[in-house]
């Protein structure tokens, strides 16, 4: 008789096959592969001309920009903090998504399969080349619901490729919402590499937004960055360079670009997350206000950078790095950053200038400059108001916009003839906040109220304008 372990070590003794995997799993496999392989030579790759960088206010900061006094030391990373978080969302990303470690998306010419988070409140714009003759958007702002977000803060970034068509999610900075001198709520690229997020305070990427880390302001507030691509110099290549204004400012809760006394101009080359003062003339190397005015930032054609200051003085310099110089007097000086008056500086085929006045019925009489270099400046033509502008864009091609509170006006001929634009649907309460151009024909333009949930797109040189949700 056969006993059973004679049994089982004959089953044991048989040859075995291998059951196969599912079908398609190889496939998968291989598959996944190869997107990581691509996705890592995307962002290696990722380096190119800045189209343009565009930042917004909040209602309380209609135009931005403050810098201040000596350049402070670089900003070490703790080992025991995180620099980086999650763009905040109250919903997980769906599984089987190109992208899903640790919510680690950048800036990207394409689609990275993530989706931006619910209730997204958007406060700042900015745009780059593709590197192929496109651009590359992204917003930041507030989404999610406060407490249900992915980390502690609900910060939050998205970008399109496909000019606000669709978007995209990005990795966010882990930072609060601006309060007195923390959080962030505006945004500046130079390429698809290199970006910062500030107001008030400043955070720094390399690698389109993954890691983002902070930097040492010196315990100033950063309110207007502008920055200018890599570009060549008498044949000597220069590095992608930003500009800000600091300033030394009380304002509270959202208001923290109020009650501000000096602001410095300061630079930083992209990648270095160390900012040095400007050598400005000795009368601007702090600029002092007794009205709060803020400073505005231009750069014109990628090479040149201009500064209209509290006095109303220009001041200009190269995006290279080197001294700036005095440039001349404006017409008219900037306004605080919750006035209703005051001045709005553009740069494109010339320098274009608004200088606003209230009349007695409760409407506004804009006078309009050009400037070829901020030297002498020329009345070129006035418009009326129902609000007062909040911002004022221009291009080579003559293209003017202004943004006021009450809607957008466009001019083709550099602010001579004005007309009314025209607004797919209801145009936004309380009209808009920023406004930028791409092109001779393409713009955005941000609401003042970040509570729609969108931003706002024309393609027509600013005759209509069509709304783009920020959604996935």
């Amino acid at each position: 008789m056969t006993s059973p372990r004679d049994r089982i070590d004959d089953w044991l003794e048989r040859d075995v096959t291998p059951l196969s995997p599912a079908p398609g799993t190889l496939d998968r496999i291989r598959q996944r592969a190869r997107r990581r392989k691509t996705r890592q030579a995307t962002f290696a790759a990722a380096g190119c001309a800045v189209v343009l960088a565009a930042a917004i206010a909040t209602p309380q900061l209609l135009s931005a920009g403050h810098p201040q006094g000596h350049s402070p030391p670089p900003v070490a990373a703790s080992p025991n903090q995180p620099t980086v978080g999650p763009t905040g969302s109250n919903t997980p990303v769906p599984a089987g998504t190109a992208v899903q470690e640790d919510q680690r998306t950048r800036m990207s010419a394409t689609a990275t399969g993530t989706v931006p988070p619910p209730n997204f409140k958007p406060t700042s714009v900015t745009f780059v080349g593709n590197g192929s003759g496109g651009v590359v958007g992204a917003v930041i702002g507030q989404a999610g619901t406060p407490g249900h977000c992915a980390t502690t803060y609900c910060t939050s970034l998205a970008g399109t490729s496909t000019y606000g068509n669709s978007w995209y999610g990005v990795s966010a900075p882990l930072a609060p919402a601006p309060d007195g001198d923390a959080g962030v709520s505006q945004l500046r690229f130079a390429n698809l590499s290199d970006g910062w997020a500030y107001g008030p305070a400043l955070y720094e990427t390399s690698d389109g937004g993954w890691p983002w880390r902070r930097e040492n302001t010196g315990g100033q507030r950063v309110l207007d960055i502008e920055a200018a691509p890599a570009h060549s110099v008498n044949g000597v290549v220069q590095p992608a360079r930003a500009f800000a204004v600091f300033g030394t400012c009380t304002g509270s809760g959202t208001d923290y670009a109020a009650a501000c006394t000096s602001f410095s101009l300061r630079t930083s080359v992209a990648g270095s997350r160390t900012w040095q003062a400007v050598d400005v003339p000795a009368a601007d190397q702090q600029m002092l206000s007794l009205t709060s005015a803020v400073p505005q930032l231009v750069i014109s054609g990628g090479t040149t950078a201009y500064l209209l200051t509290p006095s109303g003085a220009v001041l200009s310099g190269p995006t290279s790095g080197g001294s700036w110089q005095l440039a001349g007097q404006a017409p008219c000086a900037p306004g605080a950053a919750s006035g209703t008056s005051g001045a709005e500086l553009a740069a494109g085929q010339t320098l274009v200038l608004s200088c606003v006045s209230q009349l007695l019925s409760g409407s506004h009489q804009v006078s309009v400059y050009t400037s070829a270099a901020g030297a002498v400046w020329t009345q070129t033509g006035t418009l009326t108001t129902a609000s007062a502008p909040h911002a004022l864009a221009a291009t080579n091609s003559g293209l003017a916009i202004l943004a006021t509170s009450s809607g957008i006006q466009y001019s083709t001929d550099s602010g001579k003839n004005w007309r009314a634009a025209t607004f797919a649907g209801n145009r936004p309460p309380g009209g808009f906040g920023y406004v930028g151009l791409t092109t001779a024909t393409d713009g955005i333009a941000v609401p003042t109220d970040a509570a729609l949930g969108e931003i706002w797109v024309t393609t027509t040189g600013g005759k209509t304008w069509l709304p783009s949700v920020i959604s996935g």
